[in-house]
């Protein structure tokens, strides 16, 4: 897959400030396959959410890359830094996965659609090729998901609610970095970002 990364001024779609990357990516829908979970006696309650936090999160980042002017197109190969594997956890039986995950899905909004069990955040496809378009330099590649954390009750009968937690994720973005210019001091201070350029373009300690 291909991507055009201006590399003069690169500039991150965050309050359209300047900033040392370029980012992008789609945090609409991630196709999912949701495993059936048989159920002595099913719940089927109304589930209520209490916090429900969202945060892109770092999940891959290339080795840095140097660019002459006339390199054209570059290959910048992902190497995993994190994986995210969603994780349903409840106090009690009776609660499907499903049920969860549906109602999750709905309170985040309909143009959302998380990952559901067994669908590791490793799965999603990273372009990996980008033309410099006669910049030089050195650049390095960073990819994320949209981490979601989120805890709940249901009620499922008697006197006891049943308490939970969700983690799981969906989307995808990706970011050019070029050394040198920390996104940090030009107005992009989303941590995914950060930490993907200090992981392969700081100094270290």
């Amino acid at each position: 897959m291909r991507r055009a990364v201006p590399v003069v001024v690169l500039a991150c779609a965050v309050a359209g400030g300047l900033s040392g990357c370029r980012v992008g990516g789609d945090d609409t829908r991630a196709t999912t396959r949701v495993t059936r979970t048989a159920s002595a006696s099913a719940c089927t309650g109304a589930i209520r959410w209490g916090r429900v936090n969202e945060e892109r999160t770092l999940v891959a980042v290339s080795r840095v890359v140097t660019v002459g002017k006339d390199a054209g197109d570059v290959r910048l190969l992902p190497v995993r830094v994190r994986e995210l594997v969603p994780r349903v956890e409840t106090s009690g039986a009776g609660l499907s996965t499903e049920r969860v995950l549906a109602s999750l899905d709905k309170r985040l909004g309909d143009a959302f659609e998380v990952a559901g069990p067994g669908r590791s955040s490793a799965t999603v496809e990273h372009p990996d090729v980008a033309d410099f378009l006669g910049g030089s330099g050195r650049f390095v590649s960073a990819w994320g998901v949209r981490a979601v954390d989120a805890s709940f009750t249901a009620d499922c009968g008697g006197t006891t609610p049943v308490y939970g937690s969700v983690s799981t994720w969906y989307g995808s973005s990706g970011a050019s970095l070029r050394c040198g210019v920390d996104p940090a001091e030009h107005g992009d201070k989303e941590r995914w970002v950060t930490e993907a350029y200090t992981l392969a373009c700081g100094d270290g300690s």
